[in-house]
């Protein structure tokens, strides 16, 4: 019996890539086919994003395309947006299932039963596919309630894995050839049994190199990881630590629990500690009750700070949100303004970053080709991506950067490299 042929599409964080990486390896596992979601497939999976306005349109949008590409087809939504917003999604013409976050693990029992399939696992390990840095994750939900965002209303239960669960499944990683780890987390810091203590079990499994935090909120960093992260080599110099924005008053409309200076200092602190660390972020610009004042602000915080790598987005609203019922009174053509600014100086603080590596000789895991013939492209342990001649997949180089351009560095094999 030839198997339905299974697309998927993931919209948003490592989180959600992580549940679609899982959801896949079961259908694998299964017996089904999966190809690319540009391609003619039975069934279509579209694990959905609703942080912004435009995450919501994407996933409607994705939705739409797999009905048009194939009217017949299984259509099934999940992810954030199923999960907060049902009725919408259950509005889109030819969409079969809506399942929210909690419903994920149970998606393809739910297919198999539907299309009256042996449940029957047949088999699982020579349906994995093989990669470089693999996603992790370790803990979900979050109780903050940021006054914008809709990730307590689609995640809204606090759950950390078992450590040794955790331990486990990077150790069948380690023996799957995958080299780093990406260990995600809504709120990562906030890990049951302690983030350092499990970096400290994971460092000890061999086979993993690199070990890569994905987003930590400031509040949450737990005492002793910055020293792990400067003295451990196994651990990435790399924080993405979501700032916002850099004026106090936006800040506390956000109700986010700490003020610039914090940030600052906290900043300051790493770089002292951990020389050459590459420090990423999040920039909203024009959250309601941002005056020109206070977006200037947050441009010279972001100036002074100078970010390896900034994501700026413009506030849209969330319903359910606190954010919802304030006036939107930044118009969008501010937005779009303001958006330019942080993004024109975010890319100029990349650049500067990128270049500060010249004449330096770093790691870089290669992920795959890159379109010059005979380069590669991966990442230094600093996140910052590199452009180098030769190279393998999936094996490390030592790269002697030679120049940047628009944020990512270019060099050669090193000695020996």
């Amino acid at each position: 019996m030839e198997m339905p042929r299974v697309a998927l599409h993931t919209l948003g964080c490592k989180v959600n890539q992580y549940e679609s990486e899982k959801i896949a390896e079961e259908f694998r596992a299964r017996g089904f086919d999966l190809v690319e979601f540009s391609d003619e497939a039975d069934i279509y999976v579209v694990n959905t994003c609703t942080v912004t306005q435009t995450a919501d349109s994407k996933s409607r949008q994705a939705a739409r395309a797999a009905i048009n590409r194939n009217p017949n087809a299984t259509v099934i939504l999940t992810g954030c947006y199923a999960e907060t917003s049902p009725d919408q999604v259950n509005c889109i013409r030819g969409v079969d299932l809506v399942i929210g976050n909690e419903g994920k693990t149970r998606l393809v029992d739910e297919v198999v039963a539907r299309l009256g399939l042996s449940p029957a696992i047949r088999n699982p390990k020579s349906a994995i596919r093989h990669r470089t840095r693999a996603l992790l994750k370790v803990q979900d939900g979050c109780d903050q309630f940021c006054a914008y965002c809709a990730v307590p209303l689609a995640r809204p239960t606090m759950t950390s894995r078992p450590m040794g669960e955790v331990v486990s499944e990077a150790s069948d990683l380690a023996e799957r050839g995958f080299r780093e780890i990406v260990l995600t987390g809504i709120r990562l810091g906030r890990y049951d049994d302690g983030l350092v203590r499990l970096i400290e079990e994971l460092a000890g499994i061999q086979g993993i190199e690199r070990i890569r935090l994905s987003s930590i909120e400031l509040t949450d960093i737990p005492e002793g990881l910055i020293d792990l992260v400067a003295e451990n080599e196994k651990v990435c110099r790399h924080l993405h630590v979501p700032l916002q924005s850099g004026d106090d008053e936006v800040l506390r409309r956000m109700k986010r629990p700490y003020t610039s200076e914090q940030f600052s200092v906290f900043i300051e602190g790493v770089r002292s500690m951990a020389t050459g660390i590459g420090i990423t972020t999040d920039v909203m610009v024009g959250f309601p009750g941002e005056t020109e004042e206070g977006f200037e602000n947050s441009l010279r915080f972001a100036e002074r700070i100078r970010f390896s790598r900034t994501h700026v987005f413009p506030y849209s609203v969330r319903p359910g949100t606190a954010a919802a019922a304030l006036r939107d009174d930044v118009s969008p053509v501010d937005k779009r303004l303001r958006k330019a600014r942080m993004m024109g100086l975010a890319a100029e603080c990349a650049q500067e970053f990128a270049s500060s590596l010249i004449g330096q000789t770093v790691r870089v895991l290669a992920e795959g080709k890159h379109q010059r013939a005979n380069f590669s492209s991966g990442f230094a342990d600093n996140y910052v991506r590199t452009v180098f001649e030769g190279g393998k997949p999936g094996e490390f180089s030592e790269v002697l950067i030679e120049h940047a351009e628009n944020g990512i560095a270019y060099g050669r094999l090193a000695d020996g490299g």
